[in-house]
């Protein structure tokens, strides 16, 4: 199909007079260069909300290096457009360079006016990038509400406190997933846990299973609580994919949703910078902040 397409523009363009070329040459070079001056403002004003939201500490690091990457995806497309519209602009200045090059230069208008179509799925990306950026928001959990002291891991038990404590979050998912289910989409979920200064008691159980877990004899407080933290956040992730699944009703194409999940500690980091008044044993370090985000997969850019 794409061959008798590039045949039917060959035989259409060479049909034309040269003058003619050049000006079907320019006037899409012209075209292109309008779209991506107005398409690279769109993407910095969604940079711009997620240094923001950086800043007030609604995206993590791994939330922020996901919605990079795309941005880093959709900026390298619109810099090729323009190289290629600068390209034929230098082609069409030059009558006989431009009639040298005609076979070449139908190949890159065939190229242009491709990314020229494709505009309006590449708007309706960049909406949904810009509410996924401008909703992002995190969610805290004091440890006490999933586990019980000097443990790490949730009991069965608590299900229905787990699966009314994530319902936000998950109806938040849903809502911004359902709306963009014509777009190939990923929805990613972070978890982040917190501990403060309290040490593991050396004669207790959690000590030689965390000591175990680290592979190290005699380590420090601050490892143990690293690792604990870090146990912590993996075991939110394990029990909020049960929960998704049970409530798969909720979204559209469940089955074409990728879904993406990432735990992590950060030990006895402080998890707020505008708090100033943190305790070594202090309730307020003892959380875990919940991220999520719905982002167009790669296929979809």
């Amino acid at each position: 199909m794409k061959f008798y397409l590039f045949f039917f523009c060959m035989v259409l363009f060479v049909s034309c007079g040269l003058q003619k070329q050049m000006t079907a040459t320019r006037n899409a070079s012209t075209t292109t260069k309008k779209m991506v001056r107005e398409e690279s403002a769109a993407l910095d004003t969604i940079q711009r909300m997620l240094q923001g939201k950086t800043e007030n500490l609604a995206v993590d690091s791994i939330v922020n290096s996901a919605i990079q990457t795309i941005l880093g995806k959709l900026n390298s497309r619109l810099n090729s457009a323009q190289q290629l519209a600068l390209l034929l602009d230098a082609t069409a200045a030059d009558k006989a360079r431009f009639r040298k090059e005609t076979p070449d230069i139908l190949t890159k208008l065939i190229v242009l006016d491709s990314f020229n179509a494709a505009r309006k799925r590449r708007e309706e990306v960049y909406t949904m990038l810009k509410e996924s950026v401008s909703t992002a928001k995190y969610r805290m959990y004091h440890l006490a509400a999933f586990f019980d002291p000097g443990v790490y891991k949730i009991p069965p038990a608590a299900i229905g406190t787990i699966a009314t404590q994530f319902a936000p979050v998950i109806d938040s998912i849903a809502q911004l997933s359902n709306k963009y289910a014509g777009i190939a989409r990923e929805a990613r979920i972070v978890f982040v846990g917190y501990s403060d200064d309290t040490p593991v008691l050396e004669s207790g159980p959690l000590y030689k299973e965390l000591s175990g877990i680290l592979n190290k004899e005699n380590p420090t407080q601050e490892e143990l609580n690293q690792i604990l933290s870090d146990l912590r956040a993996k075991e939110m992730v394990r029990n909020i994919k049960l929960v998704i699944n049970a409530r798969s009703s909720k979204f559209e194409n469940f089955n074409s949703l990728t879904l993406g999940y990432m735990g992590y500690g950060k030990g006895e980091a402080y998890p707020s910078t505008t708090i100033t008044d943190y305790k070594p044993t202090d309730e307020r370090r003892r959380i875990v902040l919940s991220y999520w985000i719905v982002l167009p997969l790669a296929s979809a850019l």
